[in-house]
């Protein structure tokens, strides 16, 4: 894979910085992070830092060269980042809740998967334009689906700040699954807290992606939106990368469209999920061999069916 990857991510006119950023690689694949810590509550900079944690493991602890299941992955990941999130907040003393929102992107053999929950965003740009971006998780994102608000307006509305899903917190995470992508050459992909893309239009944004250099432009990008809000600048996180190969001759592994993940499938699948790498372990070390035939048999058709369940999963959401 050819590709330029890029990450910055700067304090504004915060006291601290609660974003975190990062990017990850493995041969055939390129896993970006942006998280912004939620300043409204306790913890924020933690349930950040913890998201990052969590993807970073599950990223590097891949033992395959291929992950064959990508939305099933990022999906997941970002569950147990949820789970550990809320452990984190009640082993603090005292116990607190600590919130972040997300997005995430997987760069695999020339396709791109994203997920995310929240305001943070993905942009993918093409031709100098906007392919798609993803759909805040927000009340004023509901106003402008409704065509109540413009782009805009939308970035001095008085509820801009007010989210309707994140991680962390009591309940379970509700999770927007992007389609799986095919990737043109010079594509970009641009993952940022709402710090840069309240600072600047979708046109202004691919005005500094066109530069050269990724690294460098993402740098100075970031450092003039910080120079243009001032004093009420908020942090300010991006991952970027610039596709820079031909289109893959590899096929695609899934056929979704975008969809809006239902909790209570999700959480069914990371049981499944956990069964069935326990079930693989099992078979690895050859515990299988001194199964009963009848035991094994029963085996093979749990895995069957929980590999089937995982290779579908992402279709059985209601759409957006």
């Amino acid at each position: 894979m050819r590709y330029q990857v890029a990450q910055y991510s700067l304090r504004g006119g915060r006291k601290s910085n609660q974003d975190r950023v990062a990017y990850l690689e493995r041969e055939n694949s390129v896993l970006m992070i942006v998280a912004d810590g939620l300043g409204g509550h306790k913890g924020g900079a933690l349930a950040a830092e913890t998201l990052v944690q969590v993807a970073t493991r599950a990223f590097q602890n891949i033992k395959h060269p291929v992950i064959s299941r990508p939305s099933a992955f990022l999906a997941l990941t970002i569950m147990q980042a949820h789970r550990a999130i809320q452990v984190r907040g009640l082993a603090h003393i005292p116990p607190i809740t600590p919130r972040t929102t997300c997005v995430m992107c997987l760069v695999q053999n020339g396709y791109a998967y994203w997920a995310h929950v929240g305001d943070s965003r993905l942009y993918h740009f093409r031709n100098k334009q906007v392919l798609k971006r993803t759909l805040d998780h927000t009340t004023i994102e509901q106003f402008h689906t409704d065509g109540l608000l413009s782009e805009e307006e939308m970035h001095t509305h008085p509820e801009k700040s007010h989210l309707l899903k994140c991680l962390g917190g009591g309940g379970k995470p509700s999770i927007s699954l992007g389609a799986e992508t095919l990737l043109e050459r010079n594509d970009v992909l641009l993952l940022c807290s709402d710090g840069l893309w309240e600072a600047f239009t979708p046109d202004e944004l691919i005005a500094y992606l066109q530069a050269k250099s990724l690294e460098e432009t993402v740098e100075i990008m970031l450092h003039d939106a910080e120079d243009k809000m001032g004093s009420s600048c908020d942090n300010l996180s991006a991952a970027c990368l610039r596709w820079e190969d031909h289109i893959p001759a590899s096929m695609p592994l899934q056929s979704n469209n975008d969809v809006q993940a239902d909790q209570q499938i999700l959480w069914q699948q990371a049981q499944l999920h956990t069964a069935e790498k326990v079930l693989q372990e099992k078979v690895a070390k050859g515990h299988a061999e001194s199964t009963k035939p009848v035991a094994a048999k029963a085996k093979k058709k749990s895995l069957d069916s929980a590999i089937e369940e995982l290779e579908s999963f992402v279709k059985r959401y209601e759409p957006k």
